[in-house]
């Protein structure tokens, strides 16, 4: 049976789960919301151990060798990235679609060859671009990076680079058949444990940063081979001789050339900044950026969270023409994403300081850039799940315009401030502008595109309760901290933290919640307690 709808309002936007606000998503165990409550809960758990990992690495590596090798480290890692983008050729998108649709045909054969022909073409450019790597370290790092140091790193990471395109193609094909399960415990619980405990073994035991490159590559390896264990299990006919593989070249490179470019333009949003100032500034401004805009990107945790479940929901909603639907699902969840984000912000906020403390006192210089980067993502969070709306209406060209154009207007303020900059505070200020322009433009773009096609806007009166309450509760745990009798980091934190998270969610729950934010905390709730009944059964 077709949900129930109610007449659009005078507005002409559909209405948000505010007081008073009908009735139009069905309810229970199958409603939209307790769907979005139910993948939104499952992802936050596997995104949150997953950055919480990757964090302690991060700060592990900061500490051990200081701001100036973690910088040359962050380089290393940019290109490494750049590298397996340009590798991957988009190819993990032509997987996961032709998987799933010839495993809906019960096409062995063909599911076989793609996922065959997709790691094949992925790893076979991974590996010409890392001997372009590993024989072009010695020119780049005097060219570019004008740093001897950053040789030895770069053929480093050029070692990495085959055994880390593998484990990422191997993960996207175990995604075409329709689980995100296993590409989750590799990329955000396996392979960032590993290296967590790889890195202390191999500073021991080696010598510099280059050691921490290994003990990067060796997780990749294991995770890989995880990976195709994984795969086995999905897919036990990837190994039998027997399915003879056929392969469909045309429609595979289809799928996957166009998406290189939005792949493309999304890595220069993320990366530019780093590129631009390892350029004018290689070292330990680099090393601080990078620990400021890691830091500030936390707040997205909750954004990706809810991406993954509201794009099928809203792609079905599109094919039904249930815009009524559309609309509201599109305004709570912005609403949702907000609360989290804008509660990490204010933490980040009171304890900028003590944060970045945590990689070293060095590193705290960069407090401008992690307030100004967090900000940028709260913005982004604001506007909720924009490109994920369009790319599943049919507007995904719109996605590709607006994160191409972003990209550029990155990297020309970047270039533009960190290269007149005259010190190394304001070259890392400079970068943060940069970047935070290129997340501000692209959330923008999509925000004024969702508007003018689709007519949704994500803003109402409801979200004066999470922003009056974050300011408040950020009042309160601000005056606790100036009476605190400690000043160490960890403590400060925590308590301060503490704090603020407990009167946040108390005055959200004074100011009284909405009847689908009830609805949403009913299901998560419900998804927590049926794990901690699995795990007390196991027990």
């Amino acid at each position: 049976m077709s949900p129930q709808r109610s007449p659009n309002p005078a507005d002409g936007e559909p209405r948000s789960g505010g007081p008073g606000a009908p009735e139009v998503v069905p309810s229970g165990e199958d409603s939209y919301v307790a769907r979005v409550a139910r993948g939104a809960g499952i992802s936050t758990a596997g995104q949150g151990v997953g950055r919480f990992l990757g964090y302690l690495t991060q700060i592990l590596i900061a500490r051990l060798f200081g701001p100036a090798s973690y910088g040359f480290y962050t380089a290393g890692v940019a290109a490494l990235n750049l590298a397996q983008i340009v590798s991957r050729f988009g190819m993990e998108n032509g997987v996961v679609r032709y998987v799933a649709h010839y495993r809906a045909r019960g096409d062995a054969s063909r599911v076989r060859g793609t996922i065959i022909q997709a790691v094949a073409v992925a790893c076979l450019v991974s590996v010409l671009l890392s001997a372009a790597m590993f024989f072009g370290a010695g020119f780049m790092a005097g060219w570019y990076y004008k740093e001897p140091t950053m040789a030895a790193v770069l053929r480093a990471f050029a070692a990495v680079l085959p055994f880390f395109v593998f484990m990422m193609m191997v993960l996207w094909a175990t995604q075409g058949f329709q689980t995100v399960t296993y590409a989750a415990y590799v990329q955000q619980i396996i392979r960032p444990a590993l290296y967590l405990l790889l890195v202390p073994l191999f500073y021991l035991f080696t010598d510099g940063i280059v050691g921490v490159v290994a003990a990067y590559g060796l997780s990749m390896l294991l995770g890989g081979a995880v990976a195709v264990y994984f795969l086995w299990r999905l897919f036990p006919e990837i190994f039998d001789p027997k399915v003879r593989p056929k392969f469909e070249t045309r429609a595979l490179f289809s799928v996957s050339v166009p998406m290189s470019i939005s792949t493309g333009a999304q890595y220069l949003n993320t990366w530019s900044a780093t590129w631009i100032l390892a350029y004018f500034a290689a070292g330990a401004p680099v090393g601080i950026f990078n620990a400021a805009a890691r830091t500030a990107t936390f707040s997205t945790i909750v954004r990706f969270a809810f991406s993954g479940i509201f794009s099928p929901i809203i792609s079905s909603l599109h094919a039904q023409g249930d815009r009524e639907n559309m609309g509201r699902l599109y305004k709570d969840i912005s609403r949702w994403i907000f609360m989290g984000a804008f509660a990490i912000f204010m933490v980040i906020l009171l304890l900028s300081h003590e944060i970045l403390a945590l990689f070293g006192g060095d590193f705290t210089a960069g407090w401008a850039a992690l307030i100004l980067v967090a900000f940028a993502q709260l913005y982004s969070s604001s506007v909720g799940p924009t490109p994920r709306m369009l790319a599943m209406t049919d507007n995904q060209n719109v996605v590709m315009f607006a994160t191409a154009t972003a990209a550029l207007v990155g990297v020309a303020v970047s270039a533009l401030l960190v290269g007149l900059a005259s010190t190394p505070d304001a070259k890392i200020l400079g970068a943060a502008v940069g970047m935070s322009s290129a997340i501000i433009s692209e959330n923008t773009l999509t925000l004024a595109a969702v508007r003018r096609r689709l007519g949704f806007w994500p803003y109402n009166a409801e979200w004066l309760k999470p922003l009056a309450a974050g300011v408040l509760a950020a009042g309160a745990a601000y005056l606790l901290g100036l009476v605190l009798p400690f000043s160490a980091a960890i403590p400060t934190i925590a308590v301060v933290g503490a704090a603020f998270g407990l009167v946040y969610l108390a005055l959200l729950l004074l100011f009284g919640l909405s009847p689908t934010d009830r609805e949403f905390v009913g299901a998560f709730w419900n998804v927590a307690r049926r794990y901690l009944r699995r795990g007390r059964g196991r027990a």
